[in-house]
């Protein structure tokens, strides 16, 4: 019987913030996942082209200008650098913004959350586990 030994970890995470610079703005900024989405995908191709449109990334959790994603982990540098580089055009929704990175880590369990977050954080930290076990 063999056993069975990851090699490394398959995901990065980060905690990240979309923010005009202004407070009062934010708190007016009506953001969903598909303007996240639009933003990392423009920050990745800006910085690395057509390869950085490549990058695999997921949401665990979108609440307005906060984001939860996982990365893959041989990307996490490339993600890291495309958002901390990158300011949007106004075109998006009528303001640039910056991605602030709050938090990254290899391991989900060390990242910090608030009781808004216990549920979608449980449930992705049991889908990891399963993720990490052999089959």
């Amino acid at each position: 019987m063999t056993a069975c030994k990851k090699l490394g970890p398959d995901w990065h995470y980060f905690a990240l913030l979309l923010s005009s610079q202004d407070e009062k703005q934010d708190s007016e900024l009506l953001i969903d996942e598909m303007t996240w989405r639009q933003v990392i995908i423009n920050a990745l191709k800006r910085s690395h082209g057509i390869f950085g449109e490549g990058i695999e990334f997921d949401f665990l959790s979108v609440q307005g200008n906060r984001a939860f994603v996982k990365v893959g982990y041989e990307d996490r540098a490339q993600f890291s650098s495309a958002l901390s580089t990158y300011i949007s055009s106004e075109e998006l929704i009528g303001v640039p913004l910056v991605v602030h990175i709050l938090q990254e880590c290899t391991k989900l369990e060390r990242m910090k959350v608030g009781e808004d977050d216990e549920l979608w954080f449980k449930r992705s930290l049991e889908e990891e586990v399963a993720d990490s076990s052999c089959n």
